[in-house]
């Protein structure tokens, strides 16, 4: 677990919080509100840490302006599937003077790990990581944690401002991909939502905002499934490398 790669490198100890994830629900209605579909059973938050010491908060350059310094964009406990074997992982980050962030998934029995680190640039919004065709792809049916964390004067620390998440691959049924090929990108954000396909829907929905910022109906769904999930403070948040 990613906690025990910190110890290796000396730097501290962090640990995942092991977090459930539902099974899968079939979508044969159609979605009434995008709130509806996303909204967790509970109102606790995503899992987030900033570190112990206030050293590793320096570097947040805005801290004083950040809510919560860097947070996974996530449901808190249930409905985090993904359909596919390399999906996209979504972390709101502040400004910050680091240039760097460690990213590491491996699978419930700490094997199948991928590591890599990836160069951002330090301006504060929503950031993406695709994991890559030449990580482990992920299995259908296997439970997988995965942590990001700002890599502050060159190097992880005790005090890295870390986020974690979980992540399961679902096994479609065999009607769904010609299912989704005769619907629109709305709809088919609609219908991830609607079978808790979390990774997904968001992404799709990304895509969406991003093609057209200007849409206020893309604004309007983003506004709503972030708020659906406590996060509406990042609504506004531009997407970042």
């Amino acid at each position: 677990m990613f906690y025990k790669l910190l110890f290796l490198i000396a730097i501290g100890t962090v640990s995942f919080y092991q977090l459930p994830v539902i099974a899968q629900q079939k979508a044969n209605a159609p979605v009434r509100s995008f709130a509806t579909a996303f909204e967790p059973p509970n109102k606790d938050k995503p899992l987030a840490t900033t570190g112990g010491a206030s050293r590793g908060q320096q570097c947040i350059v805005d801290l004083d302006n950040s809510e919560v310094p860097i947070i996974p964009i996530l449901p808190a406990i249930n409905q985090r599937l993904t359909l596919v074997a390399n999906p996209i992982f979504f972390i709101h980050i502040p400004q910050t003077s680091a240039r760097k962030v460690f990213f590491q998934i491996e699978d419930e029995n700490e094997e199948n790990s991928y590591q890599t680190i990836i160069p951002i640039s330090g301006n504060a919004g929503i950031l993406r990581i695709t994991l890559p065709q030449d990580a482990p792809p992920l299995e259908i049916g296997k439970n997988y944690q995965w942590a990001i964390a700002l890599i502050c004067d060159q190097r992880l620390r005790p005090d890295s401002p870390i986020v974690q998440g979980s992540i399961t691959r679902a096994k479609p049924e065999m009607e769904l991909n010609q299912q989704l090929d005769r619907m629109n990108q709305i709809e088919k954000a609609s219908f991830y939502a609607k079978s808790g396909i979390w990774y997904e829907a968001i992404a799709t929905l990304a895509k969406l905002k991003e093609n057209e910022p200007d849409n206020p109906k893309f604004q309007s769904i983003w506004d709503e499934v972030l708020s659906s999930i406590g996060l509406n403070s990042i609504t506004q948040a531009k997407f970042v490398e």
